[in-house]
């Protein structure tokens, strides 16, 4: 914090009044000097430097002019006492010694340290009236002189080399003034503190206004803005939101969607949240490009040390991972002051952001999800995204967070278990991974294509009726023998655990994982967008798997496949055991297939200011557009069945996973499709989780009530068999 102030202050200082002392440690005290350094700069620092010199040199002076030794020692001893209090604290503050916590002589908020130095210089001005005889003087001089110049010149010594330390903030500051530090929280976990003028000064810049894709308001500063758009809102489901209540509240942010947005907008009025991946929050995420500058970042991989997850647990080493922000841009504003002209002149740009969302559509999609009785006792995920662009437009939940209720919504997770219904603390579509069940097929045949070419069309097994894994229901496991179509179709979870084995896919599998998304044995997911590829990582993220799931005991008898059918290679072929994934990593799995074997990535921003955002380049997928051609006849025919209940032509694939919450077992239902763009080209996406349910048909009746009416109404989508020729 110390340096932030020098580097702030540069050569000549902000200014009389202009500096943030509050926001140093101790800066009344132990690092007064840097908060003077703000204010004056380099120039005041130095001249400070020189001051405590000047003090040095007088009180031997003094000293020696009364022409005793006594006195002479005296004098002498408090300038140098006084000096060498001056460099720990001079040293400390500035980065050249380690800080030791002595205030400095004259500066700092003074008690009986101020009153001692007081004393001194009071018994040096009575000193100073004292002259010895030319017989004292002389003796002086012969027993002392030798030594003072040496003595002096080494405090000048000392002066110079804190004064060009000191140079190195204050005339590189444009570097030093945005510098992070890495620290460490109180629980052992590593993290980036930067300068808080920066914080200071984003809110002097103010943020500029979020929009969705149609132009609709979702956060802005003016509340007359609200006003403006009033029909706009009502149309797009924000009839409830009273401007005239929020501007009683003297806000600073004005959410005219409220809850409906909140994990895709955040809210900068309490800052709940900054920083952490429960959502996407906008408002955090785009901070920098709402008051009008870019801010790259960067990630690194760090070891902390003594981490400790909870109070009551021994500390340990743990790996995480940190994000970096570079607020270069904004350095010659944080140098100008942040009361000065050019931060009034960088307000008037353009800051305003238009994301991918459509809230109109979320919106309509959560009001209805909302209004159906036979949910209450659910939660449930929507994800819409397009195939081509891999813009995001919905991300709905049910329920919605309890944005008004701080107790609630900041609640742990194992506060949250003892509740007796759903609450959502995340964007569940993005950040919750649950097991995807018979979705996760997708993955497995698209490893096997990958790894046997067009071979894995013909790849037949055949299945035991006492091997069969799902024996009840409307569409139990079939018998006989069974080829890679057949098992897509029909979900034959026996035909899946015997490829991944006998083909020995799991690697593949691994990849598919990766790039969407997916996490196995807790790593090597993602969220909201994949990091640059990191060999380095993944390659230990897949060693941890060959010792793991790709290593379980007791192997795999493909004589007895049921002994196994949940672990490792076996569990992961059909989406259960160690993997887990979002609605937006099957979605992303889904698009790939739709794409022609290459997985979009992610867009969330269509416009920043003026410019245009770019679509990134594709991920393959899958090594064949051939593949993908396969695949998705094959989702088209597991899907046909549905078309009644759809009210539409789709291709997609369903999933019952099992697993334990609360102690207890639930099923969860999910349902991946995707069908053409009304307009244009490629497809839309949409995948559905409905947790604690009975299975994947009650996902296919809600896509068909909740999601595809409000796409089919506002122009999105239309029946795959318009342009299929399946």
């Amino acid at each position: 914090n110390g340096l932030w102030a020098m580097s702030s202050g540069g050569v000549a200082g902000q200014g009389v009044g202009e500096g943030f002392a509050k926001t140093i440690p101790e800066a009344h005290t132990d690092m007064i000097l840097p908060s003077m350094s703000e204010e004056f700069g380099w120039t005041g620092m130095t001249c400070i430097f020189i001051l405590f010199l000047l003090y040095l040199h007088r009180s031997i002076i003094i000293g020696r002019r009364t022409g005793t030794p006594f006195l002479f020692y005296l004098c002498a001893g408090i300038g140098i006492s006084t000096f060498v209090q001056f460099l720990l604290i001079a040293g400390g503050s500035t980065g050249a010694l380690p800080l030791s916590g002595v205030s400095l002589p004259f500066e700092s908020y003074g008690g009986s340290s101020l009153v001692a130095n007081l004393l001194a210089s009071g018994f040096l001005l009575s000193a100073s009236k004292v002259r010895g005889t030319p017989v004292q003087m002389n003796y002086i001089s012969q027993q002392q002189d030798k030594n003072l110049v040496p003595a002096l010149m080494a405090a000048l010594s000392g002066v110079v080399l804190l004064s060009v330390s000191v140079s190195r903030y204050s005339f590189n500051n444009k570097k030093w003034v945005v510098k992070p530090s890495l620290v460490a929280d109180k629980s052992g976990a590593r993290m980036f503190s930067y300068n808080p003028r920066i914080a200071i000064l984003m809110n002097r810049l103010e943020a500029g206004n979020l929009y969705d894709r149609d132009g609709v308001l979702l956060a802005t500063s003016d509340p007359n803005l609200v006003k403006q758009q009033h029909r706009k809102l009502v149309l797009a489901g924000a009839a409830d939101y009273n401007i005239d209540s929020a501007m009683h509240k003297r806000l600073d942010r004005y959410y005219p969607f409220d809850d409906k947005m909140f994990f895709w907008i955040g809210d900068a009025n309490t800052g709940v949240f900054n920083g952490s991946p429960n959502g996407y929050f906008a408002e955090y995420e785009h901070a920098a490009e709402l008051r009008g500058f870019q801010m790259p970042t960067e990630k690194f991989n760090v070891t902390a040390n003594r981490y400790r997850e909870d109070r009551f647990l021994a500390r340990g080493v743990k790996e995480m991972t940190v994000v970096k922000r570079d607020y270069s841009a904004i350095a010659p504003l944080l140098l100008a002051g942040i009361n000065s002209k050019e931060v009034e002149d960088f307000k008037k740009r353009n800051r305003d952001v238009r994301l991918t969302m459509d809230a109109q559509l979320q919106t309509e999609i959560q009001n209805s999800i909302a209004q159906d009785t036979s949910l209450l006792d659910n939660r449930v995920s929507v994800v819409v995204m397009e195939s081509n662009t891999g813009d995001v437009l919905t991300s709905a939940t049910y329920p919605l967070p309890p944005v008004h209720d701080w107790e609630k919504l900041t609640m742990s997770y194992a506060d949250q278990n003892q509740l007796s219904g759903w609450i959502t603390t995340q964007d569940l579509g993005f950040t919750l991974a649950t097991q995807p069940g018979s979705t996760a097929k997708l993955a497995t045949s698209i490893a096997s294509f990958n790894k046997l070419g067009m071979a894995a069309a013909n790849r037949k097994f055949n299945v035991a009726s006492y091997e069969r894994i799902r024996t009840k229901g409307l569409e139990p496991d079939e018998t006989g023998v069974i080829t890679l179509e057949r098992a897509v179709a029909k979900s034959n979870n026996v035909y899946f655990i015997k490829l991944a084995n006998e083909e020995h896919l799991q690697e593949d599998m691994a990849t598919v994982y990766l790039k969407t998304g997916m996490f196995l044995h807790g790593v090597g997911g993602y969220y909201y967008g994949r990091d640059k590829e990191n060999a380095q990582q993944e390659e230990k993220w897949r060693k941890l798997w060959r010792k793991t799931e790709f290593n379980t005991r007791p192997r795999y008898n493909p004589n007895n496949i049921r002994k196994t059918r949940a672990k490792g290679i076996s569990g992961m072929a059909w989406g259960q055991g160690e993997l887990i994934a979002t609605p937006a990593a099957v979605a992303r799995m889904a698009a790939g297939i739709a794409n022609n074997g290459t997985m979009p990535q992610n867009r969330y921003v269509l416009k920043v200011s003026d410019s245009a955002t770019q679509v990134k380049p594709g991920i393959k997928l899958m090594n064949d557009p051939r593949y993908a051609g396969l695949m998705r006849h094959y989702m088209i025919e597991q899907s046909a069945p549905k078309q009644y209940t759809l009210g539409l032509a789709v291709a997609g694939k369903t999933g019952t996973p099992e697993r334990i919450w609360k102690g207890e077992q639930i099923n969860d239902g999910w349902y991946v499709f995707f069908a053409p763009k009304a307009n244009g080209v490629g497809n839309m996406v949409v995948c559905v989780r409905i947790e604690s349910t009975k299975g994947s048909s009650d996902a296919v009746k809600l896509a068909g009530r909740h999601v595809i009416p409000f796409l089919k109404g506002k122009g999105y989508i239309k029946s795959i068999t318009d342009q299929t020729t399946e």
